[in-house]
């Protein structure tokens, strides 16, 4: 299942963010479910003739409500950003491996039982 994204979601998509999001969370263990993505090109001072290439990203963590948000664009990486909020506790532990080590736990007593 992929990650929900709403918003001016097309730019995280052509750029392939969303997928190394997504790659992040599986690497990590956090299933793609518990995420939801909204993407927000920036609003310039600038005219509105002008593209301007920064957004930001509200991720938000479905069971615990928290939402942060990343910056995007020339020289930002808000998937590496995401990534060591990740590594840092922010979204709390991987569910994915924790169930996988109930199952793996399960399965021995299974066999030595």
């Amino acid at each position: 299942m992929s990650v929900a994204c709403s918003g001016d979601a097309r730019v995280i998509e052509q750029l392939g963010e969303k997928q190394d999001f997504e790659a992040e969370l599986a690497r990590r263990g956090f299933p793609h479910e518990d995420f939801s993505l909204y993407v927000e090109i920036a609003k310039g001072t600038d005219s509105r003739a002008t593209w301007d290439p920064r957004y930001e990203v509200e991720v938000i963590h479905r069971p615990t409500q928290s939402l942060r948000i990343y910056r995007g664009g020339p020289r930002k990486n808000w998937v590496r950003a995401f990534t060591l909020d990740l590594l840092g506790g922010a979204y709390g532990e991987p569910t994915l491996w924790r169930s996988a080590e109930v199952s793996d736990a399960a399965r021995r007593g299974r066999r030595t039982g």
